[in-house]
């Protein structure tokens, strides 16, 4: 019987290891190109069309918050040298078209770790924030059915149709709106809702018609006010990261 065992123990380590080969393999992608783009142009573009995904004169800063799903735009959710918001790059990947975006994605952290050597790890940190909670009015928002959602912005102008209150926090927190933190809902408002903002921006010019300031904007318009406080906030922090990517 011990033979017969030793065996089996032997096919099974086999098999393992072709299973986690395979699996390592499947997260690579079949041919990718990285080369510094040196163009000047801005901005910046991102596609996937048939079997190609292209990051095209793109910053690194960028390519890294699409692989791990942040917001290049939010300075606090990536702690990384300055260079990597300057530096631009172009990546082009071959992957099957029915390839899972969540699985492209994965490869593309594989790519990023392999032709730049990128470290990293998450922690959580205390921040600044803006809690989003209901003003003394009550919320003034139109509930509707769940729905495919859309939000919509122009300078002083925000248009929301089947968004979340969550949503709407975390759209609060790009640095275009001008709060200065990560908005957090707090409102206890659960499903959706149509809703249009309108303020005055504080970088407006001398001729615009004068408005509500947007934290007075959200309170007559919306019932909703924003709170300042302090919360922990997971950010991805870069160990190690080159700037010339080895080569293809």
């Amino acid at each position: 019987m011990a033979p017969k065992l030793l065996l089996d123990a032997q096919l099974l380590l086999t098999l393992c290891l072709a299973l986690f080969v395979s699996a390592l393999w499947a997260q690579s992608f079949e041919v990718a190109s990285v080369k510094l783009n040196k163009s000047g142009r801005n901005p910046g573009s991102t596609s996937r069309s048939g079997g190609q995904f292209v990051l095209e004169n793109t910053s690194l800063r960028e390519c890294i918050a699409i692989a791990y799903g942040i917001s290049a735009d939010r300075d606090y959710a990536l702690t990384g040298p300055a260079w990597i918001g300057s530096e631009r790059y172009d990546i082009v990947a071959k992957v099957p078209a029915e390839t899972p975006t969540e699985q492209v994605l994965r490869m593309l952290q594989a790519l990023l770790a392999e032709r730049f050597h990128l470290r990293l790890h998450r922690e959580s940190k205390d921040l600044r924030v803006y809690l989003l909670t209901l003003a003394r009015t009550g919320a003034k928002l139109k509930a509707v059915p769940a729905g495919e959602g859309s939000f919509t912005f122009g300078a002083g102008h925000i248009s929301c149709r089947a968004t979340s209150l969550a949503e709407f926090a975390d759209k609060l927190s790009r640095p275009m709106f001008g709060v200065g933190a990560p908005v957090i809902d707090s409102t206890g408002l659960a499903g959706v809702f149509d809703f249009t903002l309108d303020w005055t921006p504080d970088n407006a010019s001398p001729e615009a018609v004068a408005g509500p300031a947007l934290f007075s904007a959200l309170q007559e318009q919306l019932g909703l006010k924003l709170e300042p406080s302090k919360s922990r906030i997971e950010v991805l922090v870069i160990d190690h990261v080159d700037r010339i990517p080895t080569d293809n």
